[in-house]
């Protein structure tokens, strides 16, 4: 017995000790090259991903030769693009028909360097990625196809769980079963994902912040403000950012961390040099990346104590 509380003595000093400092803040983009946004990275983290203003067309740049690549220039390209795996990419082209948006789903292999089409035609089409921006799913009118074999979700059952909006609801959809979720009760719930082992969700309620609950929707943390967050791979760090806009423009962003553990933030950017934007995770804790207002990408290198 006293061996397991000097255990949970240590391991709550070690966890209250953490501290978080910026090393580095370094450009990956010039603004020669073009203005980019919302990178991500693949799931074995050699890839960085971006996409252009307004989310138009998509390139990347390789994490050992820093060459810029364009996969495609077409619009909405950029919009929730995912990686199937770390070696194919899956995101949309749209087009206009009579007034009305049609969208494809299309795939694209860093090896060959080529895109094929999976599937066309699509009047709503939203692609589901996880906290390692790998996709699975998605959502073709509201019915789940998986992206590997394009079958219905009533067809492929599974053990997964995706979490995610509904008539303005939660929705965690287990083995094709439903659960509904309003844990702040009616609203606009937001950037919703599962944490990495599954057990909780972070999600966004329009004008009162961003929480993290358990399955049941019963609040485990509240972190406030922040938009855009996500999980640290471990579950135990929330990334986000503070904007502020003047009803037109983004006039000031900084970029946070919040440890679950021990409820502390840290502000990892400053908005009198730099309005930062969109921030995500990278291999590991000690890296971050993002976009300034100007359309570089960035990483921040950080050392956590």
């Amino acid at each position: 017995m006293k061996n397991i509380l000097l255990v949970l003595i240590i391991v709550s000093i070690e966890l209250l000790a953490q501290n978080v400092k910026v090393l580095d803040n370094i450009p990956l983009t010039s603004i020669s090259e073009g203005r980019f946004s919302n990178p991500s990275l693949n799931p074995d983290g050699t890839l960085l991903l971006f996409t252009g203003e307004n989310y138009q067309g998509l390139w990347y740049k390789s994490l050992f030769e820093w060459k810029l690549e364009n996969i495609t220039k077409e619009p909405g390209a950029g919009y929730d693009a995912a990686f199937s795996d770390n070696n194919q990419l899956v995101f949309r082209e749209n087009k206009f028909i009579h007034g009305k948006k049609y969208s494809s789903l299309n795939s694209y292999n860093f090896t060959s360097k080529k895109s094929v089409r999976l599937d066309d035609n699509i009047r709503d089409l939203r692609i589901y990625k996880n906290y390692e921006n790998k996709a699975d799913i998605y959502f073709k009118n509201s019915q789940i196809e998986f992206v590997s074999t394009q079958s219905s979700l009533s067809k492929n059952s599974s053990n997964e769980i995706y979490v995610y909006t509904e008539d303005s609801k939660i929705v965690l959809n287990e083995n094709n079963q439903k659960r509904y979720l309003e844990p702040l009760g009616k609203g606009f719930y937001l950037w919703l994902s599962l944490s990495p082992d599954k057990s909780k969700l972070l999600f966004t309620f329009a004008g009162k912040g961003t929480y993290v609950t358990d399955l049941e929707g019963n609040i485990l943390n509240k972190i406030g403000y922040a938009n855009y967050p996500s999980w640290s791979k471990d579950g135990n760090w929330i990334l986000f950012m503070k904007d502020l806009d003047d009803g037109e423009k983004i006039i000031k962003s900084n970029i946070y961390v919040a440890n679950l553990n021990t409820g502390k933030y840290y502000k990892l950017t400053d908005a009198d040099d730099d309005i930062s934007l969109y921030p995500t995770w990278g291999r590991n804790n000690t890296e971050i990346f993002y976009n300034s207002i100007e359309g570089q990408i960035r990483v921040i290198k950080l050392k956590i104590d």
